[in-house]
């Protein structure tokens, strides 16, 4: 089916991409659901009413980014504009997702421009924000850390897409891509060996390679269907759980209430990533977050905004992992104010400081090494082998996942104190999840190449692709023994 595309498609695009590539009002999940490929496909092919091409286009190119981690803003490419590109590609120019996928890589590369330069103009409103601050006029910090910086990502985001599909369009008039799709379908297959094996190697599991094989090879000879191996593993994660996080119910201690440290959680899980710049990072996050609860604390606009302004010093952690540090920043704010200032400001900027730099290790090398890897993968594996809508369920609980970690991390920060901090420490340390992640991954990742890559689409060059494969897993095996 070809699709023509209208302006309001163009429109709907745009909004998309803008909001998968900001946490403003997705209670920081967008980056690990609409963001990811299989998800951003799935939108896109929505948008242009054929889902299942727009999924699976993205499920591919989700395998070709499914060791991507972004560390501090950085990123090898835009996985969700690579997604967009490819579905668009499969509904609007009718190749086949491999072929789709290989066409949008190139242009995932343009991404990387939103990043690079929304860091650096993302300045100009820190320093705004503090010029306003000097002329003693009380700036909100809503406006300088949420409303402006959103607005700029929103053209940034629109013009880097336009560019993408206008460029895209154009190579096809030019060259016609379906007269090359043997060309593109080569490209797309060594993109994504290249990825599945590039992985396989950094997990460097002694099992990873034979548990690959095995589910590859048992999946081409038994046809194993992907929702078999999706029960499986979530009886092997319910079983292996690791013990709940307790979420304490104790009755707030001072001014500060329940539905104050929530209404701040909120504003933190929604804008911490809204004003990212060079200079702050996520300080003014901070800072916003902070805005009601000084407001509940200080009656007087100067003390609110100083107190404010105290926290818009450099900052950056884990957004999800790091909460801990957020709900204990609160307590002692309250208790300085309770205790007629107590605890000196300094003294806070130094707890925060020492606490981020531990979560921030912790929560990357959890959330996006292993806990996103691992359930994004399952959707992959389920698109694959024509499970469409099963597939959005592991994305639900990944969710739900996250949305856990970062709630109880905030409310035991603020009751329990830095506490909180190493009793998280040692839960993903003795995480389960993360002990079983390498095998249950390996398995995952070879039933996924062997729906996608034999699935009749060339079936008369399925032995070229075998031999690609099978030379790919002996490298990988050879490389990984010569390093131990």
């Amino acid at each position: 089916m070809v699709i023509k595309m209208t302006f309001t498609d163009y429109f709907l695009l745009s909004i998309f991409y803008f909001l998968a590539s900001s946490t403003a009002l997705s209670l920081g999940i967008g980056y690990y659901t609409v963001y990811r490929p299989i998800m951003a496909g799935m939108i896109t092919g929505f948008i242009l009413n054929d889902i299942q091409a727009g999924m699976i286009a993205g499920a591919v190119v989700n395998i070709i980014y499914i060791d991507f981690v972004s560390t501090g803003g950085s990123l090898r490419g835009d996985q969700c504009l690579t997604a967009i590109m490819a579905a668009i590609a499969a509904a609007v120019l009718n190749l086949n997702s491999i072929e789709a996928a290989a066409i949008a890589f190139p242009f995932g590369f343009l991404g990387i421009l939103i990043w690079k330069y929304r860091l650096k103009i993302n300045n100009i409103f820190v320093h705004i924000y503090e010029k306003k601050y000097k002329e003693d006029s009380s700036p909100d910090i809503s406006l300088y850390n949420g409303l402006f910086p959103q607005l700029l990502l929103y053209l940034m985001s629109s013009l880097v897409l336009m560019t993408a599909l206008f460029l895209m369009f154009l190579f096809d008039r030019l060259i016609d891509f379906n007269k090359i799709n043997v060309l593109l379908y080569y490209s797309g297959i060594i993109l994504i060996i290249l990825s599945a094996f590039n992985i396989l190697y950094k997990i460097k599991n002694k099992y990873n390679i034979i548990i690959f094989l095995s589910l590859f090879i048992f999946a081409l000879i038994l046809d194993i269907r992907a929702y078999l191996l999706l029960i499986a593993i979530m009886i092997i994660l319910l079983f292996s759980s690791d013990k709940k996080t307790v979420l304490l119910r104790s009755k707030p201690k001072g001014i500060i209430k329940k539905g104050d440290l929530i209404y701040s959680w909120f504003i933190w899980m929604n804008f911490s990533h809204a004003c990212y710049s060079y200079e702050r990072l996520m300080g003014l996050a901070f800072a916003h977050c902070m805005k009601n609860i000084f407001k509940k604390l200080y009656n007087n606009k100067d003390d609110i905004s100083e107190a404010i302004h105290n926290h818009t010093e450099f900052f950056n952690t884990e957004p999800n992992m790091g909460t801990p540090i957020h709900g204990y920043i609160i307590s002692l704010e309250e208790e300085r104010r309770l205790n007629n200032q107590s605890f000196e400001s300094a003294n806070i900027s130094y707890i925060k400081k020492g606490m981020m730099g531990i979560s921030a290790g912790l929560g990357d090398s959890f959330t996006q090494v292993v806990l996103a890897p691992l359930f994004i993968s399952m959707s992959v594996m389920l698109c694959l082998d024509k499970s469409c809508y099963l597939a959005i369920i592991p994305v639900l609980f990944l969710s739900a996942y996250i949305l856990f970690i970062s709630y109880s991390g905030f409310m035991n920060g603020y009751f329990q104190g830095r506490e909180s901090m190493l009793q998280r420490i040692k839960e993903v340390k003795q995480s389960k999840i993360k002990l079983y992640f390498p095998y249950l991954f390996s398995g995952i990742l070879g039933l996924s190449m062997s729906k996608l890559l034999f699935n009749g689409v060339r079936q008369s060059e399925n032995i070229i692709t075998l031999i690609i494969i099978l030379s790919a897993a002996v490298f990988t095996f050879i490389r990984n023994r010569g390093e131990r």
